[in-house]
């Protein structure tokens, strides 16, 4: 018995024991009703479902956060087995890198649609010249368009095609696109049409300011870079220094952490270099 005890054997059977516990646990506290753990899970998938949406993916949220956490389970086991340390660095990806991807996707997204924004405001005016009913100048220029306002334009008529109020469709599609710049844009469209009025004007107009402020943020991005890059080498300069003099002479950095004057020096130090950065950042983030 003792034999066994001290094999691997006994080893692998404890692991194996407590994956099944946890997992036991985990199905318990998301099946049962009224638990915090299945409140919490009912949330992230609320959350990553936005994202889901959004980008129209075929994959749901749920699907992505129980892969998430199947792969979460196994490399805890595999943690629990080698106790290699570097598991726990994959783990926190695992559990980070989804959210993070779809944020970063859907920053794209909305990016590649107000780059679209002005072209399509221009076919909307040429389509409203042939046809005065709105609804089919739209329809006309879904398939004028590159993904992924090709996509939204897609679900707006839809929409529109079950029911769904023209006016009401366009300001589902801007609370679904989430952009002020798209926002205006659509608000003005249904404004427009609401009061009447020379509606292929007054999106021509929409499209040349468009454009106008798109030339304005390429020149503030320009001229902003040279300043972001110094930011950031101002931000790590100081760790650098600290990592290079320590290699060279490890004493060197010793009376700062020896005394209380040396802590003093460092918590200035350490509070003018954030103050700078915040202060850096603030004058750099233009905005037009």
């Amino acid at each position: 018995m003792n034999e066994f005890l001290a094999s691997s054997a006994s080893g692998w059977l404890a692991i194996a024991l407590m994956g099944l516990g946890g997992g036991i646990g985990v199905y318990l506290a998301l099946a049962l009703p009224n638990t915090v753990l299945k409140e919490k899970w009912q949330k992230y998938i609320a959350y990553l479902d936005g994202y889901v949406r959004f980008l129209l993916l075929k994959q749901t949220a749920a699907q992505i956060a129980r892969n998430q956490a199947i792969a979460c389970a196994v490399l805890i086991l595999l943690l629990a087995a080698t106790g290699n340390v570097l598991l726990l660095v994959i783990i926190l990806l695992v559990v980070v890198a989804p959210p993070v991807v779809l944020d970063r996707r859907k920053r794209e997204r909305i990016e590649k649609l107000e780059m679209q924004l002005d072209g399509w405001l221009l076919m909307l005016a040429n389509a409203l010249k042939a046809t005065p009913a709105i609804g089919e100048a739209i329809k006309s220029t879904v398939n004028l368009v590159q993904p992924p306002m090709s996509e939204e334009l897609d679900l707006m008529v839809k929409e529109n095609q079950l029911g769904t109020p023209l006016d009401q469709a366009v300001l589902n599609a801007s609370e679904r696109m989430g952009s002020p710049v798209i926002s205006g844009a659509l608000a003005t469209l249904v404004i427009a049409r609401q009061t009447g009025g020379d509606l292929p004007t007054i999106l021509e107009t929409s499209a040349a300011s468009l454009r106008e402020m798109a030339r304005l943020e390429g020149v503030v991005r320009t001229k902003t870079a040279e300043g972001k890059g110094q930011t950031w080498v101002l931000a790590i300069v100081p760790f650098a220094m600290v990592i290079l003099l320590s290699a060279i002479d490890p004493n060197w950095m010793v009376p700062l952490t020896q005394s209380f004057i040396g802590y003093m020096i460092v918590t200035i130090a350490m509070t003018l270099w954030l103050v700078g950065i915040i202060w850096a950042r603030k004058i750099l983030n233009v905005d037009i």
